[in-house]
């Protein structure tokens, strides 16, 4: 832990102090914040300054197990948040609460931030957890993962796993999807926006590095310019590759799924990559793109008659099999993925939305003569 107290209460945060004065504190009993144990003072030239137990015993705080890169970022992020005048508490403990954030920021408004930098791994049963205390007692969560977890692909790719895509944010809904990343080692942020899921680990985005001394916090969140052009065809390029592979190691689902393709004549390498858009809510969605979306022409949208109508609603339930249930925790004022996809399609003439649930169908689909 960063800060222990001593016996009148008062917290010290250790790295605060020079050599000599941490030298000088030794003499002093320090106590852990949470659990009044007492703890020592752990200080040389290759650790940052910060308290340990004395004994092996169960704490939340002897629970976090941080690490050194955990540890210098914390640090930073919270020299960096009070040099722009912002009320920032260090592992601050949540009243009528176990939490302590690794920071808590108190804004002017009188809204509190609790700001988590997580570079380890954490369970969804842990993440929900504490998501669920914070919004409880009215503090929004606002996660920023290591930077050690970015695990960048090429220039416009990332590979993001399912458990990482829990981090997605999005407060407004004219705001692009973003993940945020820390390294403590360059001290900068990579901010990556415009976020297109792929159904697979490998994501579609655009990165943004700043140095932490050159960006404010509210900077954090703002939308940044996008290269419509190079996103849009690392999409369609590997929407590409993934169609024209063999499903060896497919799920059950998703092997019936090919199968009724077979049954219409049809295989993967066919799908007309025309029909394809990627949509930014596809994480509701537990299979690519090209799956569901293909599966919306085969179920409904071939069947209906030109200048017939669909409701968005029937659209939904036939693709309700393929969604998740649980979708980012950040995320707010999202379209479903279904609607976006409509969208698309009127956008590029095949079909006329009518009212705010339904759509007309404009002209044929690309699939005739296929099937």
């Amino acid at each position: 832990m960063l800060q222990a107290e001593l016996e009148d209460g008062r917290l010290v945060l250790l790295a605060a102090y020079r050599t000599e004065t941490i030298h000088e504190l030794r003499k002093h009993r320090f106590l852990c914040p949470a659990c009044k144990k007492a703890v020592f003072i752990r200080a040389g030239k290759k650790v940052i300054p910060h308290f340990a137990h004395e004994q092996i015993h169960d704490c939340e705080l002897n629970r976090t197990g941080e690490s050194l890169y955990h540890m210098r970022g914390k640090l930073q992020l919270f020299h960096w948040l009070k040099r722009q005048g912002l009320a920032v508490r260090l592992e601050e403990r949540i009243e009528k609460s176990t939490r302590r954030p690794d920071l808590l920021l108190h804004t002017a408004g009188g809204r509190r931030l609790a700001i988590e930098y997580q570079c380890a791994s954490i369970s969804d049963e842990e993440l929900f957890r504490r998501n669920e205390a914070y919004e409880h007692d009215g503090i929004r969560p606002i996660w920023i993962l290591g930077g050690n977890r970015l695990k960048r692909t090429s220039t416009f790719m990332l590979d993001l796993s399912k458990r990482d895509q829990r981090f997605l944010m999005k407060y407004k809904r004219d705001r692009p999807l973003q993940l945020l990343y820390y390294c403590s080692d360059s001290e900068a942020f990579c901010n990556v926006q415009h976020i297109l899921l792929t159904g697979k680990k490998q994501t579609v985005g655009q990165f943004y590095f700043l140095p932490l001394q050159q960006i404010q916090f509210p900077q954090l969140f703002h939308p940044l310019p996008k290269n419509h052009q190079k996103i849009k065809q690392t999409w369609i390029d590997f929407q590409s590759r993934m169609a024209a592979k063999p499903l060896t190691y497919a799920s059950g689902n998703m092997k019936r799924w090919v199968l009724q393709l077979y049954e219409r004549g049809l295989t993967l390498q066919e799908i007309p990559l025309t029909i394809l858009y990627p949509v930014e809510a596809q994480y509701h969605m537990s299979v690519p793109p090209y799956i569901w979306q293909t599966d919306l022409w085969l179920e409904q949208l071939i069947p209906l008659p030109v200048m017939n109508s669909v409701s968005l609603e029937r659209l939904k339930h036939v693709s309700k099999r393929w969604e998740v249930l649980n979708k980012p925790f950040a995320i707010s004022g999202d379209i479903h993925p279904v609607e976006s996809y409509m969208n698309h399609l009127c956008l590029h003439g095949w079909f006329e939305q009518v009212g705010t649930d339904a759509y007309v169908k404009k002209r044929n689909s690309p699939f005739l003569g296929m099937i």
